[in-house]
């Protein structure tokens, strides 16, 4: 075999293995419910994790969730880039107080361009994505609070 066809092969190697996939290894946490129903959710607490949130997730558990968290309360902007199922979206003060509730936030293409991706904007430091239908079932309501804690330091 030519150097340069090693080469091209092993480059390609290289590519395919830097494949975007779903997210991994985030911490765990409870969070309850209004109505009392408990679930673990990933935390996403780094600015590294955040931006990958759901990315490449072709399905979601129906008791799953991902909670984002940041420093302090702001307004907030998510999109939907290279989010391959649709969500629920539950803003959170710094209380766990839902601020805002966007369900079936619509999925995008890995192709989408962006002018075209869904977004979605409250005011918050926290958000809380659920698989769509979850906030409907679980009766969630601007001013309803959630409970959770967080691990000290945050990371």
């Amino acid at each position: 075999m030519s150097a340069l066809l090693k080469a091209v092969l092993l480059s390609a190697a290289l590519a395919a293995s830097h494949v975007a996939g779903p997210q991994q290894g985030l911490p765990k946490l409870p969070l309850t419910f209004p109505n009392g129903k408990t679930i673990q959710v990933d935390l996403a607490a780094t600015p590294a994790a955040r931006e990958i949130g759901l990315m490449h997730r072709r399905a979601l558990p129906r008791d799953y969730g991902m909670l984002f968290a940041f420093p302090g309360e702001q307004e907030l902007q998510f999109w939907m880039k290279n989010t391959l199922v649709d969500l629920d979206m539950v803003f959170l003060d710094k209380e766990g107080a839902i601020t805002a509730l966007h369900p079936r936030v619509p999925r995008s293409r890995v192709d989408a361009p962006e002018e075209t991706l869904a977004r979605r904007s409250g005011r918050g430091q926290y958000v809380l994505e659920l698989p769509a239908g979850a906030a409907g079932r679980h009766k969630l309501r601007v001013g309803q609070r959630l409970r959770f804690a967080l691990p000290r330091p945050l990371s």
